[in-house]
């Protein structure tokens, strides 16, 4: 969790989850959308969730690059200190209720279908699955519940259809090396003039509060926000990673971006197995 920004508690929809409710009660929607975190061209990165969780609640991953059961392979890996409560598949209706049409494409935007020839683009779907923190570990280490959607679906249709679509926008996305340059992403997340971030922009309901951005090589590289609407300093998380915000209430003074103290999840001991990056 992040100091610098509030603590959520434990909403009834996701404290009341069982085994057997999230298979014969509605799919909480809504609340899922609500105070979430979008994280599209995700991979298998726990990061997000080791730093955010109890700032945030309920984890929206996105990447088409994986098939149902390396997933699932991934997902039983589980996080440090937590069990999956309970999970199940989720439909394209549930999704979708009302339908959705693609956001519109531009020439700069690239081809969505380029790598489909080469087996990159895997067969779409959606899991859901519900954390608890494990006995033994105390609320220091991370809330008593988390959610985590999980779509195989490409980053930007996925936004349109889940945000746009449902009249609903998150609390935060997170821009965390997408791929574009080596990793089989069709279009540029960190461009602001192509295609997720006009569909971030252009939701009519608004906008993230939050951009968590950052990535691998030279620190240098992420010492500015990849969407300049978000210029307002958080804080840096460390290893490349740090918290933009729109807002200026919410930004902290930093004329460098140095390493703050973060008190939970932070050590070697407390980090997710959940990590594997492509």
């Amino acid at each position: 969790m992040i100091s610098q920004l509030p603590e959520l508690e434990n909403p009834a929809w996701l404290q009341n989850i069982s085994g057997t409710s999230i298979n014969n009660e509605p799919f909480p929607l809504q609340d899922i959308l609500k105070d979430s975190l979008y994280y599209p061209s995700s991979g298998f990165d726990g990061r997000p969730v080791m730093h955010l969780s109890g700032n945030l609640l309920s984890f929206i991953y996105v990447d088409y690059g994986y098939t149902y059961n390396e997933f699932m392979d991934s997902l039983n890996k589980g996080f440090l200190g937590y069990e999956l409560l309970a999970g199940r598949k989720v439909s394209k209706q549930e999704l979708a209720p009302c339908g959705c049409r693609p956001p519109s494409l531009t020439f700069q935007d690239g081809d969505p279908s380029q790598y489909i020839k080469f087996g990159w683009i895997k067969e779409p779907f959606c899991y859901w699955s519900i954390f608890q923190r494990q006995d033994g570990y105390s609320a220091s280490h991370g809330p008593s519940r988390f959610s985590l959607l999980f779509l195989c679906a490409d980053g930007a249709a996925a936004y349109q259809a889940l945000y746009v679509a449902n009249a609903a926008v998150p609390k935060a996305v997170a821009i965390i090396q997408p791929g574009h340059a080596f990793g089989f992403n069709w279009t540029d997340f960190t461009d602001p003039n192509k295609i997720l971030a006009r569909t971030v922009f252009n939701n009519p309901i608004g906008m993230p509060e939050f951009l968590f951005y950052g990535g691998i090589g030279k620190q240098k590289w992420y010492s500015e926000p990849c969407w300049p609407v978000f210029q307002n300093p958080v804080c840096y998380v460390g290893g490349g990673f740090g918290i933009w915000s729109r807002n200026a209430h919410n930004s902290i003074l930093l004329l460098s971006l140095q390493p703050i103290t973060i008190p939970v999840l932070t050590n070697g001991n407390h980090l997710p197995r959940w990590m594997e990056r492509t």
